[in-house]
């Protein structure tokens, strides 16, 4: 008859093996009922149950210890094929994203929790000040408002002592441990989050840091480590690329819109260049024109742009808000307004609108 020793060990390997059995049916049906952390929970106990039962056999313990160690390292190099595979998912749905900075800032922390973190938030940095901006918190959008909510009432200068102001000074990424502890954090994300181990990279437009991303493994209950911050890091840079294109495009299509209000002022130009009147400038002393005849005409002396930027200073608008609603320079509109005082022979805008509505009543 076995001692109770044994009885234990051997309850307890039976418990084991059920563990693993469960494990390999989940595995091979797909229906997913273990969650990471209770496979990585089943395995630790089978290791730490095989090692009491080989306790009395140094020979065999030494090889268990052996395995143990390659079954680690095993885990560590499947973490990073994983890690890769999903930074390069990340990238590729960069690279599809639409060209605005705007979407993509809404974008960056939702694809960071394609590489394997649980959490991430994108902060910009404005005037030596990190606010937040958007946070990804998939299974719980709730908390990811609320988290952003803090960042964004409680701005963080980047101040001395700070871990984020060295990630700015530096422009390099590291791993933050201790986060509930440690005063170098800012403190009202780090409450409301709850992290206790976070990593964060710089997002860089040349040499200036202009965002920051942060990221955490809170669901899995572990520390991020430094293949965390390699890979953020890389989508970092793959995230700046597509800023950099983002504003590129956005530039292009303000000078393309730009181009087409010059190619329509000057047909318009083109169009009126018949158009003049004598002895209505300032400083010329010929007979004036006669008002009646300038209210039944105020349309026919103008070019169709100068007749639409008039009926827009009726409407009360400014220079500035006559040229952004019609795509034109500012300086535009201003030559146009001399163009329209100077044919109509009015002092100033009042007396120019006055003219327009005395002939439209005519």
């Amino acid at each position: 008859m076995r001692d109770g020793s044994h009885a234990g060990h051997d309850g307890r390997l039976t418990e084991v093996l059920d563990g693993l059995r469960s494990l390999v049916a989940s595995d091979r049906t797909g229906s997913g009922e273990l969650s990471p952390r209770e496979v990585r929970a089943v395995l630790s106990e089978s290791w730490s149950a095989l090692a009491d039962a080989l306790a009395g056999d140094t020979e065999a313990a030494a090889i268990l210890a052996a395995l143990q160690t390659l079954a680690g390292r095993e885990a560590a190099l499947a973490q990073v094929r994983d890690r890769t595979r999903g930074l390069a998912d990340a990238l590729a749905r960069l690279d599809a994203a639409p060209c605005a900075v705007d979407d993509l800032m809404e974008l960056a922390p939702q694809l960071v929790t394609r590489l394997g973190f649980d959490r991430a938030i994108f902060s910009r940095i404005v005037d030596g000040v990190w606010v937040s901006h958007s946070v990804c918190v998939p299974d719980d959008p709730d908390w990811a408002a609320e988290i952003n909510r803090v960042g964004q009432e409680q701005p963080q200068p980047l101040v001395r002592g700070l871990f984020e102001t060295e990630i700015v000074r530096r422009r390099e990424a590291r791993v933050v441990t201790d986060v509930q502890h440690d005063a170098r954090v800012h403190r009202p994300i780090a409450d409301a989050s709850r992290s206790n181990s976070y990593v964060a990279a710089p997002v860089l437009a040349g040499d200036r840091v202009v965002a920051l991303l942060h990221a955490d493994r809170y669901r899995q209950n572990r520390d991020t480590d430094d293949v965390d911050c390699e890979v953020l890091t890389a989508y970092a840079n793959g995230l700046a690329l597509a800023f950099s294109r983002a504003r590129a495009a956005e530039r292009l299509q303000a000078v393309s819109a730009a181009m087409q209000a010059a190619s329509r002022d000057c047909s318009d130009a083109a169009a009126g260049i018949g158009d003049y009147t004598l002895g209505s400038a300032a400083g010329d002393h010929g007979p004036a024109v006669p008002v009646r005849a300038v209210q039944r005409s105020v349309r026919a002396l103008l070019t169709s742009r100068e007749a639409e930027i008039l009926e827009h200073m009726a409407n009360g608008r400014t220079n500035a808000a006559i040229a952004a609603k019609l795509f034109i320079a500012e300086g535009t509109v201003k030559q146009h307004v001399k163009h329209i005082l100077r044919k109509l022979g009015a002092e100033n805008r009042v007396e120019a609108v006055s003219m327009l509505y005395r002939g439209d009543d005519v």
